[in-house]
């Protein structure tokens, strides 16, 4: 597995290295620290750049050392990386070109209104256009490197939640770890004076988008049969955005992952639902799994 892991000198940055930190990773897993030093500031006729710009790589490098070293001194594979031009465009593009990444971990801090802040710059930039899954890391409760994680994964049964179940699957977690697979049957609502035959589609609609819930969840839950993790299963109705917010917090999430679709067009739109309205408001870490083309 391939890991990239853009650091800067913010207090954030913390957040996506202690997420790598804490948890266990495949043998064969490489992690690129990429720092992007931002040529983009400054940008005016008549400004000589260059001093900031030498001043800015030499920084640069020694702080992605320091980080490559810190994951090494876990065991990790770890090399620490500079390049230079517009940030959310570099990280981009050196994950998909050069790196050939398979996860994007991108530090984010607070959620809710202040997220759509921060994640108006990088993150969000990021958990947008890449092409391979995208988790955004915020700061964790205080927990040894080897505690149990909770992990929600919320499925709709389609092909990108079964794909999010068997990434989710194949990775090794904390010992004690646990997954809770839920499925979110999308309330149907009526006017208060609806004819009768209203009522009754919408019962109809309600009742075949419980089936598909359920299928949802015997299917992620045959995918972990084999895992060795305790998994439980649950199906609720309502609005799945909030219903996964608010699972994930009775729940004491320390992760939730959902499936994207990971195509160029149909993205906005389906990052404009519920992947980023979670990714926006979650307590926890949050993992956009897309399978890479």
């Amino acid at each position: 597995m391939k890991v990239l892991l853009p650091i800067d000198f913010s207090e954030a940055t913390e957040n996506g290295i202690c997420a790598i930190e804490r948890r266990p990773w495949a043998a064969d897993t490489e992690i690129t620290v990429l720092y992007v030093v931002d040529t983009m500031r400054y940008l005016s006729p008549g400004v000589d750049r260059s001093p900031y710009i030498e001043s800015q790589s030499k920084a640069a490098k020694d702080r992605a050392t320091e980080v490559a070293t810190r994951l090494s001194s876990h065991g990790l594979k770890a090399t620490g990386v500079v390049r230079w031009g517009y940030p959310p465009a570099v990280i981009i593009n050196y994950a998909d070109k050069t790196l050939g990444a398979d996860l994007i971990v991108v530090s984010s801090q607070g959620r809710g209104a202040v997220a759509r802040f921060l994640l108006g710059s990088v993150a969000k930039h990021v958990l947008q256009f890449a092409r391979c899954s995208v988790e955004i890391a915020r700061k964790l409760p205080a927990k040894g490197s080897a505690a149990p994680m909770n992990i929600l994964l919320a499925t709709d049964g389609s092909s990108f939640s079964e794909w999010a179940a068997k990434s989710v699957a194949q990775r090794p977690w904390p010992k004690g770890s646990v997954v809770e697979v839920l499925a979110v049957a999308e309330a149907t609502t009526t006017a208060p004076d609806a004819w009768n035959a209203a009522i009754r589609i919408g019962e109809e609609v309600q009742s075949e988008r419980l089936k598909v819930a359920n299928e949802a969840v015997e299917s992620a839950e045959k995918t972990f049969s084999s895992t060795g993790l305790s998994v439980s299963s649950k199906i609720v109705s309502g609005n799945p955005k909030s219903a996964i917010l608010d699972e994930a917090k009775n729940l004491g999430a320390d992760l939730i992952a959902v499936g994207s679709h990971g195509r160029q067009g149909l993205r906005r739109l389906l990052l404009g639902g519920v992947a980023e309205a979670v990714a926006l408001h979650s307590h926890c870490l949050v993992e956009v799994i897309r399978e890479r083309p």
